[in-house]
C-alpha cells in the first residue's frame, strides 16, 4: 500500500470509528465536503497544513499529519528527520530568516519552521551572554511570521508562532544579558505576544488571545515600549469590537491611542486612529467615527514609510482605503462604502486570501444595503472560496455571518438560496463571542 493509500485508509477509518460524517468534518475543519471525501478516497493527495487540521479536529496526535509527511515526495520524511543535526537545524533557521515567504512558498516555510529549533535554544544550551546581535534575529525572525501570517492562516501559524513567544521568553528568563538587551528583549516579547493574539483569533482561539495582548501590554510597559503597548491595547480593542463589549473596545481603543500617539510613528498611529474609528462605529457613533477616519488621512499623509514600527508595515494606503470602506459598511452608508470596496478589493487576489476573503464579505454586506443582492452573493461566493483556503475562523466567521444578512434580507432569492446551500457548512459557525 502506497503512502497516499496509507492516509486515505487511515482516515477513512477514523471517520468511521468516530462516526463523522464529511458534513461534519467539513464544518470543523472548514473544507469543502468534496475535498475531504477526495481525500479519504486516494483522489486528492493531502498537504501538511490540511493533515495537521484533520488531526486537531479528529484528535488523532499527529497520527495523520506523519503519514501525510511521508506523502509529498520524501522532502521532508520521517527518515530524514531522524538524522537532523543541530547545524541543520541552525542553517535552516537562517535560511526561514532570509527567504521571504511568498504565495508559493509559505506552506513549506510554515512546514520547515515547526522542525527546526530556534536559535534562541541554542543560546540557553551553550550559556551564552545574550547579545544585542541575538535580539536583532529574534526581531527578523518576528517579522518574517507576520509575512508568513498574510499567506498562510492562524490555524497553521498558531504553533510556530507560541512556540517563537515561549522560546523567547525562556531567553529573556533564563539568559544572562544586560539592562539594554532585556528592554529590547521585553519589546520583542510584546510584538510576538501580539501576533500571538492574532493569530489565536485567528485560529478561533478568542479567550487565548485575549491573555496574549494583556501579556504583551504588560511586556511592552515593562520595556518602556509605550508604542509596542498601545498596539497590543488597541488589537484587543479591535478584537472586543467585532465578538465582544463594544463600549468596552471604544475605551479600550481611546486609551490605546492616547497612550501611543507621543511614541509611534505616524503609521502606528494611524492604525491606532484606525481602531477607534472602527470601534466608535461597531458602537454606533456615526459622528465619532467620521472623525476619527479623518484624523487617520491627516496623519497617515505625514508617514515615513521607512519608518514605519514593524508591527504596522502592512498598513498601506490600500489598507486605510479599506478601513474606511468597512466603516461606512458599519454605519449603513453604502453610497460611500461600495465604491470604495469595489475598487479596493479588485486590487486584492488568492496570494493574501484570508485578507481578500475578509474584505470582499464587507463588500457584499454593502451591495446588500444597496439593494444589489446578485452582486452581493457573487461577492459573498468569492468570499467563501477564499476563506475555506485561509483556513482563517475570523473569515469564516464573516461569511456565516453573511448567510444570516442574506437570510434576513432576500431569502427567496434564487441567488441568495444557492449561497447558502454552498455554505451550509458553516451554518453552525458561531458569529459572536
Amino acid at each position: 500500500m502506497s503512502a497516499s493509500s496509507r492516509f486515505s485508509a487511515r482516515l477513512r477509518e477514523v471517520l468511521k470509528e468516530q462516526g463523522i460524517t464529511y458534513r461534519a468534518l467539513a464544518a470543523r475543519t472548514y473544507y469543502g465536503k468534496s475535498y475531504l471525501h477526495d481525500l479519504a478516497h486516494g483522489r486528492k493527495p493531502p498537504t501538511m497544513e490540511v493533515a495537521r487540521r484533520l488531526d486537531d479536529a479528529l484528535h488523532t496526535g499527529n497520527e495523520l499529519a506523519t503519514l501525510a509527511m511521508t506523502v509529498d515526495g520524501g522532502r521532508w520524511t520521517i527518515d530524514r528527520m531522524l538524522g537532523w543535526r543541530q547545524c541543520d537545524a541552525e542553517q535552516l533557521a537562517e535560511q526561514l530568516v532570509s527567504t521571504g515567504p511568498t504565495p508559493e512558498n509559505a506552506s513549506a516555510l510554515a512546514h520547515q519552521w515547526l522542525i527546526a529549533d530556534p536559535p534562541q535554544r541554542y543560546e540557553l544550551s551553550a550559556g551564552r551572554r545574550v547579545g544585542l546581535g541575538t535580539v536583532v534575529h529574534v526581531e527578523r525572525r518576528v517579522h518574517q511570521l507576520r509575512r508568513l501570517d498574510d499567506h498562510v492562516g492562524g490555524a497553521e501559524t498558531h504553533a510556530m508562532v507560541t512556540a517563537e513567544l515561549a522560546v523567547t521568553a525562556d531567553l529573556l528568563r533564563e539568559g544572562s544579558h544586560s539592562e539594554l538587551v532585556s528592554r529590547r528583549l521585553l519589546s520583542v516579547i510584546a510584538d510576538l505576544c501580539q501576533l500571538a493574539g492574532f493569530v489565536a483569533e485567528d485560529a478561533g482561539l478568542v479567550t487565548e488571545a485575549r491573555r496574549y495582548y494583556l501579556a504583551g501590554l504588560r511586556a511592552a510597559h515593562a520595556g518602556g515600549d509605550p508604542a509596542s503597548a498601545a498596539n497590543c491595547l488597541s488589537t484587543l480593542s479591535y478584537l472586543e469590537a467585532n465578538i465582544g463589549d463594544r463600549r468596552e473596545a471604544v475605551t479600550l481603543a481611546r486609551s490605546a491611542h492616547a497612550g501611543g500617539r507621543q511614541s509611534a510613528e505616524a503609521t502606528g498611529q494611524a492604525l491606532l486612529l484606525e481602531r477607534v474609528a472602527w470601534a466608535h462605529a461597531r458602537a454606533g457613533d456615526p459622528d465619532l467615527a467620521e472623525r476619527a477616519l479623518g484624523a487617520v488621512e491627516e496623519v497617515y499623509a505625514d508617514r515615513d514609510p521607512d519608518a514605519a514600527p514593524p508591527w504596522a508595515y502592512w498598513l498601506t494606503p490600500d489598507e486605510v482605503e479599506i478601513m474606511t470602506g468597512r466603516v461606512w459598511t458599519e454605519l449603513r452608508r453604502p453610497l460611500r462604502s461600495v465604491p470604495i470596496l469595489e475598487r479596493v478589493t479588485a486590487r486584492y487576489g488568492q496570494d493574501v486570501p484570508r485578507e481578500t476573503s475578509l474584505y470582499l464579505t464587507w463588500l457584499a454586506e454593502s451591495l446588500v444595503q444597496a439593494g444589489e443582492i446578485e452582486q452581493a452573493t457573487d461577492a459573498a461566493q468569492r468570499a467563501l472560496d477564499l476563506a475555506r483556503r485561509a483556513q482563517s475562523h475570523r473569515a469564516v466567521r464573516r461569511v456565516a455571518e453573511l448567510r444570516r444578512i442574506l437570510t434576513e434580507t432576500a431569502p427567496n432569492a434564487a441567488a441568495v438560496s444557492d449561497f447558502l446551500d454552498l455554505s451550509a457548512d458553516l451554518s453552525a459557525v458561531r458569529t459572536s463571542s
